[in-house]
């Protein structure tokens, strides 16, 4: 056999070879799970942002070498390979706890109070912190705030809301007085060190007003386990107690 068949041979089978990896390796789909935060959209145009990264051998080889791409609200994304042509993210929300609005802004932050991002784009399902005053942020550190001890009860409250899903709009601090405001209802916790009680005996009080559409303001300042949940929607606060049954 001539040489420049041998060659012709050879350049056939690199060239066959380069066809199949640029255009037999093409990701058809991605299955985007576990974000509550970010579309599948927003995660893919995040993830495929380097040249050729539509393609399953140039992807792997992007994040074996650099890590993925990930969004600012994004803990970490898992990947697996179903086949040559799909790609599933699974995608680890980082805790929002709550932000705090400024100048245009929407400063968010997580649970130990480290500054998460700042956008003009308000998430939905994430509290607005009002009445707290701080003195600085920047973006990987916690706030510095003037009362500590206050932003530590924020934490607190936010991490509860966050864990029981009730839909509170915007937490309300004023000279330590705590009042949480979800749809038309608003709640007036009082100041205190803890408010676990407090948010387990809203979580389905709240699901209950929001399916029915109902109004009014909740006094919690004096509320102890055990004690019945009282919807005033008549513009007054009542302080109405249960006490428990002697058995």
């Amino acid at each position: 056999m001539r040489w420049y068949k041998k060659l012709f041979i050879v350049l056939a089978f690199i060239l066959g070879g380069a066809c199949f990896v640029f255009f037999g390796l093409k990701i058809d789909t991605v299955k985007v799970e576990g974000t509550e935060i970010y579309s599948g959209e927003e995660i893919k145009k995040s993830v495929f942002t380097r040249d050729f990264s539509d393609n399953i051998l140039f992807f792997a080889v992007y994040n074996k070498i650099f890590g993925i791409n990930k969004l600012p609200f994004v803990e970490d994304i898992e990947v697996s390979y179903e086949n040559m042509h799909t790609v599933k993210l699974h995608v680890y929300d980082k805790a929002i706890s709550g932000c705090i609005q400024y100048m245009g802004q929407y400063i968010y932050f997580d649970r130990d109070g480290i500054v998460l991002q700042s956008m003009q784009e308000k998430k939905e399902g994430v509290p607005v912190v009002t009445g707290i005053h701080f003195v600085a942020f920047s973006v990987g550190e916690a706030f510095d705030v003037k009362d500590s001890s206050l932003f530590a009860t924020v934490m607190n409250l936010s991490q509860l809301i966050s864990h029981y899903k009730i839909p509170v709009k915007r937490i309300h601090i004023s000279d330590g007085d705590v009042v949480l405001y979800s749809g038309d209802i608003v709640i007036m916790l009082g100041k205190k060190e803890l408010y676990d009680d407090e948010i387990s005996a809203l979580s389905s009080i709240l699901e209950t007003a929001a399916e029915k559409g109902l109004h009014g303001t909740i006094d919690m300042k004096s509320f102890r386990p055990g004690d019945r949940i009282i919807l005033d929607s008549s513009g007054k606060t009542k302080k109405t107690r249960k006490k428990e049954k002697e058995r």
